[in-house]
């Protein structure tokens, strides 16, 4: 059996990802590097143990790599296909009646994104609020933490990788909002955030930093 784990929403496509794999003889491939011959030594080769093998092969599709469908649904074996983001419809069809799992992170997160900058507070905690409620403070955190190298990167001119013109667009607008050294400043809080949580220097929550540091936009 063929299953597609793709979608933006990684820590939630990992963490099927990882229970799938529970109790299982995993062999994994790197879908930019693969090739034939490994994939078929993968897929046909008898399990060490005597039972039943489980390929994993992320990162496969994203590299339109159409030519490997047809020796995947052969496959003698489970096979499971992770992927970071959305992958597009021809490949989703070359995998035939395979289980497919798209996991999107839901609008209210980019909502939330979107609202970073000043003068903002209000909306911008509000839309906080309501995006915990389907995702933690630390995937909301490794957000932000995206966010804020998007547009550094777009402030200083260089357009950041796998974004779509529109997205460029929405991330430069967001960036006049700032200045170079006002994003460099909230990039460092972010990070001296991280450092605090993870040595436990800090008396507080996670959510509790981060909606401090949305009131300090």
């Amino acid at each position: 059996m063929i299953t597609l784990l793709h979608g933006d929403d990684t820590t939630a496509s990992r963490n099927e990802l990882n229970h799938l794999k529970n109790g299982r003889e995993v062999r994994q491939l790197n879908g930019k590097t693969l090739t034939d011959t490994m994939l078929v030594q993968a897929l046909e080769s008898n399990s060490l143990f005597g039972g039943n093998t489980l390929v994993v092969i992320e990162n496969l599709l994203s590299g339109k790599k159409l030519k490997f469908a047809e020796i995947i649904k052969k496959a003698p074996t489970d096979v499971i296909l992770w992927e970071s983001k959305e992958v597009g419809v021809a490949n989703v069809k070359s995998l035939g009646s395979a289980n497919i799992q798209l996991f999107k992170i839901p609008i209210a997160l980019f909502q939330f994104l979107d609202s970073l900058h000043p003068g903002s507070v209000k909306t911008t905690l509000v839309l906080f609020q309501k995006s915990l409620t389907t995702h933690s403070p630390e995937l909301i955190f490794t957000m932000i933490v995206r966010r804020l190298r998007q547009l550094i990167q777009v402030a200083d001119g260089v357009t950041p990788e796998g974004l779509q013109s529109w997205q460029v667009s929405r991330l430069t607008s967001q960036a006049r909002s700032f200045t170079i050294d006002g994003l460099t400043r909230l990039y460092r809080k972010l990070l001296d955030m991280e450092y605090s949580i993870k040595t436990g220097a800090s008396p507080f929550t996670l959510k509790q930093l981060l909606e401090q540091y949305i009131i300090d936009l």
